[in-house]
């Protein structure tokens, strides 16, 4: 199991056999009901009914592919290998079955005999307990993975704001375990204490993560026991293809191969030719494939909510397309590389693809106009002579995207 069409396929073929039953992606648009994020963030998102016990889920134990969208993180993308803002999100869920012990020994089998990683370099983290919270460590699973196996040495003790899971606010929540991958002590800090969670440097990848969801917590900042206890796991497609392919950067995986080859290709400047043209493809890469899926989900661009996120994508993506010589129009042609990789699982993408092409060509030909009568007002105000006042600067930026350095 090495690409990540194999990742998928073998996890759902895993969890399947195990009594799971395979539930296909929701929308990027949350539930009607759900106003806690404008886009689904999460597998356990749309699930969120059956972990408060107020509906029924379909089946006790569920496994899904969920395609995610974060907004935190859009200005970060392109900095780094890491940063995203669409991914997928493989995840196996039990309502009031298996707790701890099971997830626990259903994640290692999978790691360590389908995935196959190397036992060396395996960690987790565990809970540390919180006084505020009342709750001490987490000992149950402490326990299990040492029962497993897994040397206690490589275990970790984190606190609430690294292994405890909420919803950011009231609703359900509960301690988690985590999984991460030590890419080699080359690739640390040098410090005695570098270990998971280490800020100085990218040693650890964390890329499972197992929430032992049995707490509501409620707006005085207390918990209740929840109906049942129940598990909600998340492992990301990409990161963990990026350990599967041994790069530590998920830009170099096989998930984002075909949109290099392609802005390659048209622009002529390849991935790594220079910082620059790295962060400009980075960009296209993650927000291309934003950018179709949130259209194929009926997303339009607008100056409020889910359009304005759909909007910022598309206009930094163009910025970026220009500074490695793509010429437009090309947005439906990029979309069009996503839609071939990703329609098997995704049949949505070929069923809209003609609303995709329609919703970003007429946002990019919207933005070319707007970056003219940009370029026209900044070569008026150039023309005056000396430094751009900072209001004319601000003016240039949030109204036409413009970049006055």
């Amino acid at each position: 199991m090495r690409t990540s069409d194999e990742l998928r396929a073998g996890f759902r073929a895993f969890f399947e056999s195990k009594d799971h039953g395979f539930r296909p992606s929701a929308s990027l648009i949350p539930r009607a009901d759900d106003r806690s994020t404008l886009l689904t963030t999460a597998g356990m998102q749309p699930l969120m009914p059956y972990f408060l016990g107020r509906d029924a889920p379909p089946a006790p134990l569920l496994t899904t592919v969920q395609k995610c969208f974060r907004t935190p993180d859009i200005d970060e993308v392109g900095l780094d290998g890491s940063h995203l803002t669409f991914f997928e999100m493989l995840g196996n869920f039990s309502f009031g079955q298996y707790f701890k012990e099971g997830a626990i020994e259903l994640a290692w089998e999978f790691v360590f005999e389908h995935l196959q990683l190397d036992p060396e370099r395996f960690w987790v983290s565990i809970f540390a307990g919180d006084a505020e919270l009342g709750l001490g460590e987490d000992e149950v699973a402490h326990r299990h993975w040492v029962e497993m196996g897994q040397p206690a040495e490589r275990i970790v003790f984190l606190p609430r704001a690294e292994n405890f899971w909420s919803v950011g606010g009231p609703g359900p929540c509960g301690p988690d375990t985590e999984m991460y991958y030590d890419w080699g002590a080359e690739h640390g800090c040098g410090e005695p204490d570098c270990k998971p969670s280490c800020t100085r440097c990218e040693r650890f990848l964390e890329f499972w993560n197992l929430v032992f969801m049995e707490f509501e917590l409620h707006v005085d900042g207390k918990l209740t026991p929840l109906p049942k206890q129940n598990v909600d796991t998340g492992m990301g497609v990409e990161r963990t293809a990026a350990i599967l392919q041994d790069v530590m950067s998920v830009y170099e995986t096989d998930v984002y191969q075909a949109i290099m080859r392609w802005i390659a290709g048209e622009s002529g400047v390849a991935y790594g030719d220079s910082p620059e043209a790295t962060k400009a493809h980075r960009i296209l890469a993650d927000h291309g494939r934003g950018m179709t899926f949130l259209a194929a989900d009926g997303v339009a661009p607008s100056n409020e909510g889910r359009g304005y996120v759909m909007r910022r994508i598309i206009r930094r993506a163009v910025q970026q397309g220009s500074r490695v010589g793509l010429e437009p129009p090309y947005l439906a042609q990029l979309a069009d590389v996503v839609i071939e990789q990703m329609k098997g699982g995704y049949v949505e993408l070929e069923e809209h693809r003609d609303d995709i092409h329609r919703i970003l060509a007429a946002e990019e030909e919207r933005f070319g106009k707007t970056l003219e009568r940009g370029l026209r007002l900044f070569e008026e105000i150039a023309g005056k002579g000396g430094d751009i006042p900072g209001e004319e600067a601000f003016r240039l930026h949030d109204t036409y995207a413009s970049h006055s350095s």
